[in-house]
C-alpha cells in the first residue's frame, strides 16, 4: 500500500490499524507531514504546521496503545484544526493580518476534546480572514491568500473553512474542525468533494473558538465519509459550562444507516433559472433516483415562506458590529485584504436596535415554522450548493447567489450534512444536503451513511497526487 492510497483510507479503517499496531501513529502522522510538504505548496490550506509536537502526540499515543490504553477511534488519527480555534503552542490568526501573531496560553474546549480523544494537531489550517464577518469578494481574502481546490487548482475551496475543504480533500488530513456561521462547513465540503457536519447550534462548545455571530456560530467536523464525521461530532459534542449558549442535550445514540428506509425524507426543489449551475440540479436529482431505487422513498417539501435569508442578514450584521469594534476604533480594519471592510464595518455599525430586535423576533416565528415542518419530515434533502467551486481569482459578488436551505438551517441552528453525489460537467464535485432537526444529527447521519453504501462518490481521489 503506498502512502497516498493510505492516507485516503476512512478515519475508521485508519483507526482499526493503529489500534490492531499494524501501524503506529507516528508512521501515519510522518505521511501526513510529508504530503503536506509536498502539496501545500500548492493547496495553501496550512497556516502552520506543527511538526515536532504533532509527533510527540503520536509517539505518546503509540506508547499508550501498545499498553492497552486505547482512548477510542481517534487514538493516534492526526487531522487539523480551522485557525479561528485556540490553540496553546501555536500561533491563532484568525486568518488575518492583524492578529497574524496572536497567541493563546491555553486550548479550545475542541480541541481539549481531541487531545483527551488522542487524535493528533498536525496544525492549523487556512480560513477566509476573520471568517468573512467583514465581508470579501475573492478567495483570496486571507492571510494565507487563496486556499486551491484539489480538484481544480485554479479553482477556489469555498471559505471560511477553506483550508480544512482542501486538506481534507487532498488527504492530507484524515479529518479537519472547521466552523459555520453561514455555509462554511457544508460549501467547503459541497466544493471539494468531502463531508462535513454542521452539528445543532449548541452541540459542540466553542469555548477557545473567534466569535463571529454569538447566536450563529457551529463548530464542526470535515472528513472523508459521514461516518467519520460521526466518530469526530462524537468525540467533540457536549455541554461545555464554561460556553454560555452550549446545549445540555444527551447524544442520543449513534447513526444507523439500516434505519434510513423507515425514515419520512423529504427534498426541496430549488429554483435554478435565476441562480446557479443548472448541471448541480441534474447531479441532486440524479441522489434522488439513487435513493429511490434503493428503497428510500422522497417527497417534494417546501420551505415556509418566510424571510430567513433577510433575518440571518441582519442578526449576522449586528452580531459583527461588536465582535470585531476594538479592530475599527485602533484602525486595524484597515489591515485586512478586504478593501471594503472599513465600509462594511460602518454599515454594520449603523444597524438600528431596533432592526436587530425585529429580526430576533421574526427568528423566533421561522423557528417554529420550521419545528412545524420537522414535525412530519425527519430529514429534507436539498442542493448543498447551488454552484460548483468558482474560480480562486474570481470576484464572485458579481456571482448570482441563493441558499435558501443555508440560511434557514443556520438562523434556527439546525444541524445538516454535506455528502459528495456526484460531478457537473465542468468536473467539480456537487454536495448532497442532509437537514435534520433540531438535535437530530443521527437521522441526518443515517441518511448519509445509506447513500454512502450505495454510491461510490466519497471515495473519489482529486486529479493533484492520487493515490498510485
Amino acid at each position: 500500500m503506498s502512502a497516498a492510497d493510505l492516507l485516503f483510507r476512512p478515519v475508521s479503517e485508519l483507526s482499526r490499524l493503529v489500534r490492531e499496531r499494524k501501524l503506529t501513529s507516528v508512521e501515519l502522522t510522518g505521511a501526513c507531514l510529508d504530503r503536506i510538504g509536498m502539496l501545500d505548496p500548492t493547496l495553501h490550506a496550512f497556516v502552520t504546521v506543527m511538526t515536532e509536537p504533532a509527533l510527540d502526540e503520536a509517539r505518546r499515543a503509540d506508547r499508550e496503545i501498545a499498553a492497552g490504553k486505547v482512548r477510542g477511534p481517534l487514538h493516534g488519527i492526526p487531522y487539523g484544526a480551522k485557525d479561528l480555534l485556540a490553540t496553546r503552542g501555536a500561533p491563532t490568526t484568525w486568518g488575518a493580518k492583524p492578529f497574524q501573531n496572536q497567541l493563546f496560553e491555553h486550548d479550545a474546549a475542541v480541541i481539549r476534546r481531541l487531545r483527551d480523544a488522542g487524535a493528533v494537531l498536525l496544525g492549523k489550517l487556512a480560513m477566509i480572514e476573520l471568517a468573512g464577518g467583514l465581508g470579501y469578494n475573492t478567495g483570496a481574502a486571507s492571510l494565507t491568500g487563496a486556499a486551491r481546490n484539489p480538484w481544480d487548482t485554479s479553482r477556489w475551496t469555498c471559505g471560511s473553512s477553506s483550508g480544512a475543504g482542501a486538506a481534507v480533500s487532498s488527504a492530507m488530513v484524515p479529518f479537519a474542525i472547521g466552523s459555520e456561521t453561514w455555509g462554511s462547513i457544508v460549501c467547503p465540503s459541497a466544493f471539494c468533494g468531502i463531508s462535513g457536519l454542521r452539528p445543532t447550534f449548541g452541540r459542540v462548545s466553542r469555548q477557545g473558538a473567534m466569535a463571529l455571530s454569538w447566536s450563529l456560530d457551529k463548530i464542526g467536523p470535515m472528513a472523508r465519509s459521514a461516518r467519520d464525521c460521526e466518530l469526530v461530532y462524537r468525540a467533540i459534542a457536549g455541554h461545555d459550562p464554561d460556553d454560555p449558549y452550549s446545549a445540555d442535550q444527551p447524544k442520543g445514540p449513534e447513526s444507523d444507516p439500516a434505519t434510513a428506509r423507515n425514515l419520512k425524507v423529504g427534498f426541496l426543489r430549488l429554483d435554478f433559472s435565476k441562480t446557479g449551475n443548472p448541471e448541480v440540479g441534474r447531479v441532486f436529482h440524479h441522489a434522488l433516483m439513487a435513493l429511490g431505487r434503493a428503497g428510500l422513498r422522497c417527497e417534494e417539501v417546501t420551505l415556509p415562506d418566510l424571510p430567513f435569508a433577510a433575518a440571518t442578514v441582519a442578526i449576522l450584521s449586528g452580531e459583527v458590529g461588536t465582535a470585531f469594534e476594538e479592530i475599527e476604533r485602533d484602525g486595524r480594519v484597515r489591515e485586512l485584504v478586504t478593501q471594503d471592510a472599513v465600509v462594511s464595518m460602518v454599515a454594520a455599525r449603523a444597524l438600528r436596535a431596533t432592526d436587530f430586535v425585529k429580526a430576533q423576533r421574526v427568528r423566533t416565528v421561522c423557528m417554529r415554522a420550521v419545528a412545524d415542518l420537522f414535525a412530519n419530515w425527519d430529514v429534507i434533502l436539498y442542493p448543498a450548493e447551488m454552484h460548483t467551486a468558482f474560480g480562486a481569482e474570481e470576484d464572485f459578488s458579481k456571482i448570482a447567489w441563493s441558499d435558501p436551505a443555508g440560511a434557514a438551517g443556520n438562523l434556527c441552528g439546525l444541524p445538516a450534512l454535506s455528502v459528495p453525489c456526484g460531478f457537473a460537467d465542468d468536473g467539480l464535485p456537487v454536495g448532497l444536503g442532509i437537514m435534520a432537526g433540531a438535535f437530530e444529527e443521527a437521522k441526518a447521519l443515517s441518511v448519509g451513511r445509506f447513500y454512502q453504501r450505495i454510491t461510490d462518490w466519497h471515495q473519489q481521489q482529486p486529479p493533484i497526487a492520487p493515490a498510485a
